[in-house]
């Protein structure tokens, strides 16, 4: 029997998944494997993605055990009875999320799966909500501690009307609240994340709501941009409701007439919305965009390292976020320019960590002054200081949860884990 508690990791999405829900438990399975955990991972089956190929980028550590949705939804196919039937399904299920199904089938699995293995521990991260809601099934089930792991909000948050209604909210929260008063503890991603959870959730105990980011994997060796010519700035993935390139747009028209001999340009990795088209057409700032498909990830880390600025946009409704990207683009080494409302937990990040400045979408003079840093005038204060934020250190704090909770199931906490946690970067 290992001396180490059983971990079983409930997550929707797994390696090698395309979708960013897959990233955080895959690096963590690997690292929690590493020191010693036997590692279980409950995950949906694999399936053709919009969102492109399998990603062999990320690591596939532990056993992963696919489930499928019965019955399984949305429906496939483009036909009117489907998109209906999606819709108004869509709406119906909106507190827990279109793969409600799917927690009940892995519930069963992974019931089935752990009572074959020694007593340990249920991690379950969210989104979809029916990962944590299958975790605490398990967990229940089992009679074992359930961490929920929060990579976004559920309830615990001020969602705009047009994201999460009222209703919806109003029947999410009693839904949420039961599952925070069985979990043992709770993992958040940001610190602006545990604010909203504890406002939201004040009964839970503050001392087991922890934050752990996201991460990433150093890069032994690094490429380095053109030290002359044209100057591009590089943003990966989609624009989203409420979030804009237009701001980094005009400021790069305005450099490019400052620096004639270095002109600024941007590249985008991912669809444009039809209003976001139209903005950019409307300002006439169309000469100062290249809009690329989505591309592999080990070729776009590439461009990422050999571009000269990488971009991060957060919009009105994800104050509490950190974009996934923000770590990939600490580990391509480049400067990270931030664009997000005044409050947003990019801000904090970035100052903390000197990896790069975070402006107002609104501050088109605060833009210019950023990137005239950046680009022209780097000095030794923009240094980035991001080892904290790799995934071997995130995983020594992980460990320190695990641990943590495992004396609280009546084990002792060892001298060891007490130790490595003290002496981890903070």
């Amino acid at each position: 029997m290992s001396p180490r508690p059983t971990l079983l990791i409930v997550s929707y999405h797994c390696a090698p998944s395309p979708a960013v829900g897959a990233k955080r438990m895959s690096f963590l399975a690997r690292e929690f494997t590493a020191q010693g955990y036997d590692v279980h991972i409950i995950a949906n089956e694999l399936e053709p993605s919009k969102l492109g190929a399998a990603d062999a980028s990320l690591p596939l550590a532990g056993t992963v055990h696919r489930v499928r949705s019965v019955p399984k939804l949305p429906l496939a196919g483009t036909h009117w009875f489907a998109r209906k039937f999606n819709s108004l399904l869509r709406r119906l299920l909106a507190p827990v999320g279109i793969d409600y199904f799917w927690a009940g089938a892995a519930a069963h699995r992974g019931v089935q799966i752990a009572k074959k293995l020694p007593r340990g521990i249920v991690i379950a991260t969210t989104p979809p909500h029916a990962a944590a809601i299958a975790g605490a099934r398990i967990a229940r089930r089992l009679g074992w501690p359930l961490v929920l792991d929060y990579r976004d909000p559920w309830s615990a948050y001020d969602w705009p009307a047009w994201r999460r209604g009222k209703l919806e909210l109003a029947v999410a929260r009693p839904i949420e609240a039961a599952l925070v008063k069985r979990s043992a503890a709770r993992v958040l991603n940001t610190p602006a994340m545990r604010e909203f959870f504890e406002k939201g959730f004040p009964e839970a105990p503050p001392a087991r709501n922890f934050v752990i980011p996201n991460g990433f994997d150093p890069v032994e060796t690094r490429a380095s941009p053109p030290a002359s010519g044209p100057i591009e700035i590089v943003h990966a993935g989609e624009i989203y409701t409420g979030r804009s390139l237009v701001p980094v747009l005009r400021a790069a028209r305005e450099l490019s007439t400052r620096h004639p001999d270095r002109p600024v340009h941007v590249t985008t990795y991912g669809d444009l919305p039809p209003p976001e088209v139209e903005r950019i057409r409307d300002a006439n700032l169309g000469a100062f965009l290249t809009v690329l498909p989505r591309i592999p990830f080990a070729e776009l880390f590439a461009r990422l390292q050999r571009a000269h600025v990488l971009l991060a946009v957060v919009g009105d409704h994800m104050l509490y976020s950190t974009p996934y990207k923000v770590y990939d683009y600490m580990a391509a080494g480049r400067p990270i320019l931030g664009l997000a409302p005044r409050g947003a937990a990019l801000f904090g990040m970035l100052a903390e960590s000197g990896a790069g400045i975070c402006e107002q979408p609104g501050d088109d003079a605060g833009i210019e002054r950023a990137l005239e840093k950046l680009l022209f005038a780097p000095g030794a204060d923009t240094a980035p200081r991001t080892e904290r934020y790799r995934w071997s250190n995130l995983a020594v704090h992980y460990r320190a949860v695990i641990e943590t909770v495992w004396a609280g199931d009546g084990r002792p906490r060892t001298a060891a884990v007490a130790r490595d946690a003290a002496d981890a970067p903070r």
